[in-house]
């Protein structure tokens, strides 16, 4: 459900075909990527500042325990130390245009992704920490949710399966899933694609 990423790319690189796509530029100074790695230790410095709470990055890819989960993995900004209330912190930043999407809360998309890494990890909690518009800090917090956490079971379950099959799921009619389809398929063969029953694609022709 990211804005910014479609299940199609995100498929291409869970199946290894992320050599496909056009590869982001760490050092582009005009690239959100780029602002995002820069300041995201500086969020983190702020955040444990306000609250006083201690803060340890974490270097690791997490894995859920449960056998029948292996698929589900997360990469944690950072840990909550010594606090019975929060043990997770994801930092973000976020421009002019991003910031409207805060504007009722943490945005859903993340807050999905938050439930993921309460799920993989048992932990109760995190602090998300956003930089807005590069002057305002926000810290909200999200309690694990067990009814969330279960639908996300569900829906990435059905993913993974994709995944094993390889079989790529129908494109969104995202931005990403254009990139992802023009790098799938690079050259035009002629040939004509029925989009009758898929509404998502049909309305960007329309």
């Amino acid at each position: 459900i990211s804005p910014y990423q479609s299940p199609l790319e995100l498929w291409m690189i869970k199946t290894g075909r992320d050599g496909l796509l056009p590869a982001p530029d760490p050092d582009d100074i005009q690239s959100p990527l780029y602002w995002g790695t820069l300041l995201e230790p500086k969020v983190a410095e702020a955040y444990a500042k306000i609250t006083g709470n201690k803060v340890r990055r974490v270097n690791a890819v997490l894995q859920h325990p449960d056998d029948d989960k292996p698929w589900m993995l997360a990469n944690l900004d950072y840990a909550v130390v010594g606090n019975d209330d929060v043990q997770i912190l994801e930092c973000k930043t976020t421009g002019q245009h991003g910031a409207k999407l805060w504007a009722d809360g943490v945005p859903e998309y993340i807050q999905c992704q938050v439930q993921h890494q309460l799920a993989v990890t048992g932990k109760q909690a995190a602090d998300v920490a956003v930089l807005i518009c590069g002057q305002e800090l926000q810290i909200h917090r999200i309690e694990r949710d067990e009814a969330l956490i279960a639908h996300l079971y569900e829906l990435e379950r059905e993913f993974w399966q994709l995944v094993e099959a390889d079989t790529p799921p129908d494109p969104d009619g995202s931005d990403s899933a254009g990139n992802a389809l023009q790098a799938l398929y690079p050259q035009d063969k002629g040939e004509t694609v029925d989009l009758t029953d898929n509404p998502a694609m049909e309305g960007d022709f329309n």
